[in-house]
């Protein structure tokens, strides 16, 4: 694993806990694995503020929950589109930051034999996980969406968080944009590029005991959909410089594009659903 720290400060600290649990998300999406998601489907999750929530046009539900833990989110299997099939349609989801957590069901049957799935173009990007650990603390937490539903306006491009637990630092990456999709076809879901680069503005804070103000950054990054699910094959690199003119590496991810850090826990996923629309 390649994991490069910047501006450690003394003792690994539980920083995670130290986050306030009141803006929890958990981002879910449906879709088939050639990436054509499943609209208007019911998604309930125990212990959330609303209990269930409906897909939108690009199969993703976003539902708030009320503290770290582990929840259950359950699929209303009636509404599921026609032809659509879905076993098991329960999965255990662990919220480790207040950030958005993702998920993903991946439904089959004649709905999605019937569905083209998207041709060659733009992608996008959605993900969240940990990479290393010591002391049963992971060493980076991440998460996050870029050009979410390939597009470059929503949410300024899209958001990306990482939470360095050693260094106790927080990054937030927006207004993002994305340089290229490029790579090799996967089959969950069902695209023709892997590698998805891109590059933004963020800002970086200390948290968990850190007194470091918070400052304006620049970043790229890249990421590598290699395997479902995810965890021991995907790739991340991020490089965060200071804006403030000194344009030091402040936080690092991996050594270089060419060389990124294998995540440890979690997913990677790029999609191209709406990109030729």
């Amino acid at each position: 694993m390649k994991l490069i720290h910047k501006l450690s400060v003394g003792l690994l600290a539980l920083a995670l806990s130290g986050l306030t649990a009141n803006a929890c998300f958990v981002q879910i999406r449906i879709a088939c694995p050639n990436d054509s998601p499943a609209a208007g489907v019911e998604v309930c999750i125990e212990g959330s503020d609303k209990g269930c929530a409906v897909t939108d046009e690009f199969g993703i539900v976003l539902i708030h929950v009320p503290a770290l833990g582990t929840y259950t989110a359950t699929v209303t299997k009636s509404t599921l589109p026609a032809g659509a099939t879905l076993n098991p349609l329960k999965q255990n989801i662990k919220v480790e930051t207040d950030e958005t957590t993702y998920a993903e069901f991946i439904i089959g049957g004649d709905f999605c034999s019937a569905k083209p799935g998207p041709g060659p173009g733009p992608c996008w990007l959605t993900g969240g996980g940990t990479i290393g650990k010591e002391k049963g603390v992971p060493d980076i937490s991440f998460g996050g969406v870029v050009y979410p539903a390939c597009s470059p306006k929503a949410a300024g491009g899209g958001n990306w968080n990482v939470v360095d637990h050693f260094a106790n630092l927080h990054f937030q990456g927006h207004t993002i944009i994305v340089d290229s999709c490029s790579g090799v076809a996967t089959k969950s879901p069902k695209v023709n590029v892997n590698i998805i680069d891109f590059h933004g503005l963020g800002i970086l804070s200390g948290i968990g005991g850190n007194s470091d103000a918070t400052i304006a950054v620049t970043f790229v990054g890249r990421a590598v959909d290699n395997l479902e699910s995810g965890g021991g094959s995907d790739l991340l690199y991020l490089q965060v410089f200071d804006a403030g003119g000194t344009f030091a590496t402040v936080m690092q991810i991996g050594t270089s594009a060419a060389d990124p850090a294998v995540i440890s826990t979690g997913n990677l996923q790029i999609h191209t659903t709406g990109c030729n629309k």
